[in-house]
């Protein structure tokens, strides 16, 4: 009788999904044990395996393992600590803005560390099967975490607007990965590659199940026209799990996207005009809906829509140019900015539940300047002023299509850039003009750190590049 051989594993290459993985197991015990009014321990246990993962990092091997599904290298550990870093301020908000507002549960940040597991697989996966529990692992922890305000009707709405919407990216992405395999005989993306076919209808087969590949990771990343969730969703979601949701779900998508596009090298120029498309529709259509927006979170939403849209000219960058550089640097630059511009909002909500609006900003300044400096540093970097990061991640986008042969996406960003230029000054001026009678805003420790941290990354990473481009250069 023949017997099962069992793939060898190195656990040193996942050493930090081992790490967040057990963490959530052991903490979902843990958390039994801990009174319903001191969640903030839990908050404080998560924050610290999230820690313990970033710092696990450079002692990672790389390599490949697990029969050639998962692999883990210089590029791999910047994205690691991409989403990890996210994840603890984002831990750090929700153990503020969820306590305040009395929806503060341990299953919380037991969920946001589960999420974070399926962002680092998806980071890591060679493989589409492992690609695909990636987004499953992500996705599921997300549908409940963004009904989690339970008894919120809008957070209950969300939750099940984001579940129908994400089941059906699923099934494109399922599809997708069957064709392919009928089409190449294997599910990992180094064998995918040497095996592309070149005539016949499995070529058809093979490029038909990439396009769906492609739409069941751009629900994810909210790309034109596959976004229409987005600002729904992160309307009713608490807006702590708003912003986990915006930076680390999108750089794992980007990063699965980035790994089919070049998992097909050369033959990358088949697709590259449904790309082109795609990111000049989500550019566009992202700042040009934002301008009508009165709602904060939903201004957001769309704005993070056009960002997705210049990630993507990066992914088309890194075909030819500048490698992976361009689109992880912007990854980079979002997630300090995103995290930033939210933190300020959940700040202002304090106790209160009600959607915050652009009339909500006004007088902000002479209520509490700490919070206006902030908001005028996150608001300019998403516009892409220099000397913030959000400008160098745009100078190397539009560099990266430009040096590509794509001068006509140069042009469409720039046009982008400054239709969205315009909400986003209009937002700062608001904060600097007329009066409120709006209680003072005030942040906790946590939150204070949290801003804190993510302020001086905004200037810092702003003014010294090198800091991230030169560790995604070496991944290439």
């Amino acid at each position: 009788m023949a017997q099962i051989a069992l793939p060898g594993i190195d656990y040193m290459v996942i050493l930090q999904i081992i790490i967040v993985f057990g963490s959530a197991t052991v903490l979902l015990l843990i958390d039994l044990l801990i009174p319903a009014n001191q969640k903030r321990i839990t908050a404080l246990l998560a924050l610290v395996a999230t820690i313990a993962a970033l710092i696990a990092g450079p002692y990672s091997h790389a390599g490949i393992t697990m029969a050639n599904t998962v692999a883990f290298g210089s590029s791999t550990l910047i994205v690691n600590s991409i989403i990890l870093f996210a994840t603890a301020i984002s831990i750090l908000f929700a153990s503020d803005a969820m306590h305040k507002q009395g929806i503060e549960r341990g299953e919380t940040y037991i969920l946001m560390l589960l999420a974070t597991g399926g962002m680092l697989l998806l980071a890591q996966g060679s493989s589409l099967i492992t690609l695909f529990l990636g987004l499953e692992l992500l996705s599921i922890a997300l549908y409940v975490l963004t009904a989690i305000a339970y008894p919120r009707l809008a957070s209950e709405e969300a939750g099940l607007k984001y579940l129908i919407i994400g089941a059906f990216g699923a099934g494109f992405l399922v599809f997708g990965i069957a064709l392919t395999f009928g089409a190449t005989g294997t599910l990992v993306l180094s064998e995918i590659a040497a095996r592309i076919p070149t005539t016949g209808i499995e070529r058809g087969m093979f490029f038909t199940g990439i396009g769906l590949m492609l739409v069941g990771f751009g629900y994810k990343v909210s790309l034109v026209p596959f976004h229409m969730w987005t600002p729904d969703v992160y309307q009713g979601a608490p807006t702590p799990v708003t912003s986990f949701m915006s930076v680390g779900s999108k750089v794992a998508g980007f990063i699965a996207i980035i790994a089919l596009v070049q998992m097909l090298g050369p033959e990358a120029q088949v697709i590259s005009p449904v790309l082109m498309g795609l990111a000049v529709l989500t550019m566009l259509v992202g700042s040009i809906v934002a301008i009508n927006q009165t709602s904060l979170k939903r201004m957001l939403a769309y704005s993070s829509i056009s960002h997705a849209g210049f990630v993507l000219l990066g992914v088309l960058g890194s075909t030819q140019a500048s490698g992976l550089r361009a689109p992880i640097f912007y990854l980079a630059a979002y997630t300090l900015t995103n995290l930033a511009a939210f933190g300020v909002i959940m700040t202002l909500e304090g106790s209160n539940e009600r959607d915050l609006t652009l009339a909500d900003l006004r007088g902000l300044w002479s209520r509490n300047p700490w919070l206006t400096a902030i908001m005028a540093l996150a608001l300019l970097s998403l516009a892409g002023v220099p000397p913030t990061v959000g400008f160098l991640g745009k100078f190397l986008v539009i560099s990266a299509v430009w040096q590509s042969g794509y001068a006509w996406l140069a042009v469409v960003a720039a046009f982008a850039s400054a239709f969205a230029a315009f909400f986003y000054i209009r937002a700062l001026l608001s904060m600097f003009s007329g009066t409120s009678e709006a209680p003072r805003a005030t942040a906790n420790a946590r939150s204070t750190l949290a801003l804190l941290i993510v302020a001086v990354g905004i200037i810092a990473v702003g003014l010294m590049p090198w800091s991230i481009s030169a560790l995604a250069l070496a991944g290439n």
